[in-house]
């Protein structure tokens, strides 16, 4: 039971690649909502059962948003096979995202030296939305305003998240918000 939450954040690292040939073998839009769901519950259940096993261990929880930004590429990918005209129209915003969040790596490489692992409620907020965001274009070809929409909240979160490691003065690991900070700045 202990590499449970191990198991789980594996089984999302390789739905990446799973989306991608998807993508490219052209299988029916309707599978993603399978891959999706499976994904993020399986990003929710990963720390969930990580804590309660006692096994959340700082390493465990950076394999974990590692896993996230692979997990992540490997969609993005499908999205431009799958979405390529909606991904052109909105390449500034599909810019803005990924900057924002090679800021927050950066960040927080430059300050301490290790993968961010913050796992604030805005980020947990961000990741619901990526799914809703993801189903409304790889299931349902959705237009700009789910790409518009994501990168609204992704900028808001990865701004929080770039605060906390400003602030902090050890690696923030499960920071619920810039208002948890302990004793802020420590």
């Amino acid at each position: 039971m202990k590499h449970l939450p191990f198991a789980l954040t594996t089984l999302r690292l390789l739905l990446g690649p799973v989306a991608l040939l998807g993508a490219l073998a052209g299988i029916p839009r309707w599978i993603y909502l399978l891959m999706l769901v499976t994904g993020t519950l399986s990003d929710i259940f990963d720390g969930i059962l990580a804590r309660r096993l006692g096994v959340a261990t700082p390493a465990l929880r950076r394999y974990d948003s590692i896993t996230d930004v692979i997990y992540y590429l490997f969609i993005l990918c499908a999205l431009w096979i799958l979405c390529r005209a909606v991904i052109t129209q909105n390449w500034l915003w599909l810019m803005l995202i990924l900057g924002s969040e090679a800021v927050v790596i950066l960040v927080c490489f430059a300050k301490f030296g290790k993968y961010p692992a913050t796992h604030s409620y805005l980020a947990k907020f961000y990741g619901l939305c990526l799914l809703a965001g993801l189903i409304a274009l790889l299931v349902f070809n959705a237009g700009s305003w789910a790409v518009i929409a994501l990168a609204l909240v992704a900028l808001t979160t990865n701004a929080e998240i770039i605060a906390i490691h400003l602030l902090m003065k050890t690696p923030p690991v499960d920071v619920k918000s810039i208002f948890h900070i302990p004793k802020l700045g420590q």
